[in-house]
């Protein structure tokens, strides 16, 4: 009975820290603000957590753990971009509570260890979708998939994707994002790009 009591506390806490972040920031947010709120001591909250940090990685964690499973499921070279959004897309959506801090919290994303971890698992993505050894333009096709895949995630309002539809159209967005242009750049602009930068172009 304790221990489910003690339990549910954890649960509290946790979901309490999570509406917190979002609305005042990591910083903004201190172990005596969510004491108040809980009408507990702030020792109740140690008794848990032994720091914000701590606090911060049980909210976390859980998300890149899933992301890190996630890439290494997907490093076969059978496995297709869009198969790979669509994963990447499945787990966010599964902790979708959490993917707001993440996105738009200067302090978690700078946090020594969440940070670091994070454009980690993001280099390795934009390797997948593009190899090793891709093109400046092919590296930012990538970026604009996966911004393409978190944008909707932190809408306001919310946007509906409980629908196995509106994930279709989400990932063929990202999936889109990925292919190269068909249209090429005016070739009277490119002449007198290049007749300015030699001498007899200069005046």
């Amino acid at each position: 009975m304790v221990a489910a009591m003690e339990e549910r506390m954890d649960r509290r806490i946790a979901r309490l820290a999570l509406a917190r972040f979002r609305v005042d920031g990591f910083v903004g947010t201190s172990i005596a603000d969510l004491a108040g709120a809980l009408g507990v001591s702030k020792a109740a909250i140690y008794y848990h957590y032994r720091s914000k940090d701590t606090l911060l990685h049980r909210l976390i964690d859980p998300l890149l753990d899933a992301i890190d499973a996630g890439i290494g499921d997907h490093t076969t070279p059978a496995r297709t971009p869009r198969q790979l959004l669509d994963a990447y897309l499945a787990v966010l959506l599964a902790h979708r509570d959490v993917v707001p801090l993440i996105a738009t919290d200067v302090a978690v994303l700078n946090h020594p260890s969440i940070g670091p971890r994070l454009r980690a698992q993001n280099q390795q993505l934009r390797t997948l979708l593009t190899g090793p050894d891709a093109s400046v333009a092919a590296r930012l096709r990538a970026e604009a998939a996966l911004g393409a895949i978190w944008r909707p995630l932190i809408a306001e309002p919310p946007l509906d994707l409980t629908d196995r539809a509106h994930q279709h159209t989400l990932v063929d967005a990202a999936v889109a994002a990925l292919r190269p242009s068909r249209s090429s750049p005016d070739r009277r602009l490119v002449a007198a790009a290049q007749s300015a930068r030699t001498p007899s172009g200069r005046r």
